[in-house]
C-alpha cells in the first residue's frame, strides 16, 4: 500500500476527499492531514508518504512552497497539486519544482481516484524496476566478488606475467598501476565452542566490508569464510601513511569487541612492483602463525627480510648449543594453533621447514631437545581438536596408524616428517568439523530457498540473514560448498521448476513466471531462453533448443 497525506485549507474539501474514497480497496493508506503547509512539513519528514497533495493557494505556507521542501527531502515521494486558478504561470513554476499532477478543482471523486490509480501503477512500475536493478545489482557483486577472489589467487600465486594480471584486473575494473603495494591481513579466529560466534563474525565482516570504499589506494578481497585482504597501493612517500590508515579504520571497528571476538590484523612490508605482491603475502601469512613481528595491541607488524630468510632467520650449523641462547618465543604453542586455525595444506612445508629453522638448526640437531619439540607440538595439536569436540581416544587412533614417537626424534628430517604428518591429520580433522558446522547453515539456507523460491524478493542478504553469517560469508561458504553461486543455484532451481510446469500442465508462461518468483513474464522469458536455449512456449512444444 502507498501511503497518502493530504493538505487542504477548505475544511469541507478536506473532510470529502478522506471521507469519500475508500482507499483501502484501492490499494492506499490514509496517511494524516493538515489546514496548510507549515503543520504539514513536520508531519510529513516524519511520516514520509509516498504521495503529497496538497492545495495550492493555503495560508501561512503555500502548496508550491511545500512541494519544494518535499522535492528536496523526498524526491521519490509524488506530489499531486489541486489548485482553483487556472493560470499558466502557477502551471509552470509547479513543473519548474517537479510536482506530478496539476488539478484544477472542483475535482470529482472518480476524477481523483483515477489520477490515483494512475499513481499507482506508475509506482509499481517503478518498484518493480527497482527490484530488477536489485537484483542484477547482487548478480553483478556476486559474479565480481568470486571473480576477484580467483584473481587475487592468480596474482599471489606467482605463476602469471605482469602482463596478464594487469589485463584482467582491468576487465574486472581494479586499479593496479602503483609504485609500492603492501598486503593487510584481517583476520576473525573462530572459537568452536561459543554458539553466538558465527553471529558476531557476519557483524563484524560486514562492517568491514561497508567501511572501505574502493579507491586507486586500496581494493579488498574476501577470501573466504574468516580472512579479508587489503592490498594497498600508493607512492613511495605515502605508502605507509595509506597502510596505517587502512590499520586505523579496522582497528576502531574492531576495538568495541576485543574481548567478545579473536581478530588479528597482520601488516606486511611494502614492495616496489606488483610482482613482489605475492612475496608481500606469503611474508603477511606466515606473520599469521608467527607473530614475530612488533605488536601493537591486536596488531602485528611482519619484517619481511627475517622471515624469509634474512639475517633473522640465519643459525649457525653447529651441533652443540647454549639452552639459554635459545629463543622460547620460537616455541610459543600459539604460533601452531594459529597454524591450525588458518593455515592450508599448502602451507605446511614450509611452515614445519620454518619453525624448525626459526628455533635454531643447533638446537634441534639435539636428541632430547628434538623430543621435546615435537611433544610440545604433539600436545598442541590434541588440544587444538579437542577444541572441536574429538576425544583423545578418537584423536590417539589416528595418530597410532603413523609413525611412533619414537622414530620420529631419531633424526631431523623424520621430526619433520612427522608433524608434517600430524599437522596434515589435525587440518583434515578441521576442515570436517568447520564443514560439518557450515553444512548445517548450508542446508538450513538450501532448504529455505527450495521453500521460498517463488518470492520475488528472495536474495542473498535475506537468506544469508537466515543462516546467521553475513552476505559475504554464505557467497563465499555457499560457492564453496556447492560448487555454483547462490543465483546460479535460485536460478536453476527456478528454471527446473519451471520447465515442470510447461510441460506438467496448462498454465499460461506468465504465471508459471509468477510462480517461480519472476514478477515480469518478459524477463523471465528471457532468462529462461538464456538457460534453456529456447522459449517457454518452444519448450512446451517440445521443439529443441537453438
Amino acid at each position: 500500500m502507498y501511503s497518502v497525506f493530504l493538505v487542504e485549507d477548505e475544511i469541507v474539501m478536506r473532510d470529502g476527499i478522506r471521507e469519500l474514497i475508500a482507499w483501502n480497496e484501492y490499494g492506499f493508506s490514509f496517511a494524516g492531514e493538515a489546514s496548510d503547509g507549515e503543520l504539514a512539513w513536520p508531519q510529513i519528514q516524519k511520516l514520509k508518504p509516498d504521495i503529497v497533495i496538497t492545495d495550492i493557494k493555503m495560508p501561512f505556507m503555500d502548496g508550491l512552497a511545500l512541494s519544494r521542501l518535499v522535492r528536496k527531502e523526498f524526491p521519490r515521494t509524488t506530489i499531486i497539486i489541486l489548485s482553483g486558478y487556472d493560470d499558466f504561470v502557477y502551471a509552470k513554476e509547479a513543473i519548474s519544482i517537479g510536482v506530478n499532477q496539476y488539478l484544477l478543482k472542483p475535482l470529482s471523486r472518480d476524477q481523483l481516484v483515477e489520477i490515483l490509480c494512475e499513481v499507482k501503477m506508475q509506482k509499481d512500475k517503478e518498484a518493480e524496476q527497482a527490484r530488477y536493478l536489485a537484483q542484477f545489482n547482487g548478480e553483478i557483486q556476486e559474479y565480481l566478488s568470486n571473480s576477484r577472489r580467483g584473481f587475487f589467487d592468480q596474482l599471489v600465486s606467482g605463476k602469471h606475467s605482469v602482463g596478464e594480471l594487469l589485463a584482467r584486473a582491468e576487465r574486472l575494473k581494479l586499479p593496479l598501476s602503483a609504485e609500492c603495494y603492501n598486503v593487510i591481513l584481517f583476520l576473525l579466529e573462530e572459537d568452536p565452542v561459543r554458539t553466538q560466534y558465527s553471529a558476531q563474525m557476519a557483524d563484524v565482516q560486514s562492517d568491514i566490508c561497508g567501511c572501505f570504499p574502493e579507491n586507486k589506494n586500496l581494493v579488498m578481497f574476501s577470501m573466504g569464510i574468516d580472512l579479508i585482504v587489503f592490498l594497498v597501493m600508493a607512492d613511495a612517500s605515502s605508502i605507509q601513511l595509506e597502510t596505517e590508515s587502512c590499520v586505523e579504520c579496522i582497528r576502531e571497528i574492531c576495538q568495541p569487541i576485543r574481548k567478545t571476538i579473536n581478530w588479528s590484523v597482520v601488516v606486511s612490508t611494502p614492495v616496489n612492483r606488483l610482482s613482489g605482491v605475492a612475496d608481500c603475502y606469503r611474508a603477511a601469512r606466515k606473520g599469521m602463525f608467527y607473530r614475530h613481528g612488533a605488536k601493537d595491541g591486536n596488531v602485528f607488524y611482519v619484517d619481511r627480510t627475517a622471515l624469509n630468510g634474512g639475517p633473522a632467520a640465519q643459525t649457525a650449523n653447529v651441533v652443540d648449543f647454549d639452552l639459554n641462547d635459545t629463543d622460547a618465543a620460537k616455541m610459543d604453542q600459539r604460533i601452531v594453533e594459529k597454524f591450525l586455525i588458518s593455515g592450508l595444506p599448502e602451507e605446511l612445508t614450509t611452515f614445519v621447514e620454518d619453525y624448525f629453522r626459526s628455533i635454531g638448526i643447533a638446537a634441534v640437531q639435539s636428541l632430547i631437545f628434538r623430543q621435546y619439540v615435537v611433544l610440545n607440538i604433539n600436545f598442541t595439536v590434541k588440544a587444538f581438536l579437542e577444541k572441536y569436540g574429538y576425544t583423545k581416544e578418537s584423536i590417539c587412533s589416528t595418530q597410532e596408524k603413523g609413525p611412533q614417537l619414537q622414530e620420529s626424534i631419531l633424526s631431523l628430517e623424520a621430526s619433520e616428517q612427522y608433524v608434517r604428518d600430524l599437522l596434515e591429520h589435525a587440518l583434515e580433522l578441521r576442515d570436517q568439523a568447520v564443514n560439518s558446522r557450515y553444512t548445517k547453515k548450508l542446508q538450513k539456507a538450501v532448504d529455505y530457498i527450495k521453500n521460498n523460491y517463488s518470492d520475488p524478493e528472495i536474495s542473498l542478504n535475506t537468506v544469508a540473514k537466515v543462516a546467521i553469517v553475513s552476505p559475504t560469508h554464505f557467497s563465499a561458504v555457499f560457492s564453496q560448498q556447492m560448487g555454483k553461486t547462490f543465483v546460479e543455484y535460485l536460478t536453476e532451481l527456478r528454471m527446473e521448476k519451471a520447465k515442470e510446469l510447461l510441460r506438467c500442465t496448462d498454465t499460461s508462461s506468465s504465471e508459471i513466471a509468477y510462480q517461480v518468483g519472476y514478477s515480469d513474464p518478459h524477463y523471465f522469458s528471457f532468462i529462461f531462453k538464456k538457460i534453456n536455449g529456447c522459449s517457454p512456449r518452444d519448450y512446451r512444444m517440445g521443439r529443441k533448443a537453438t
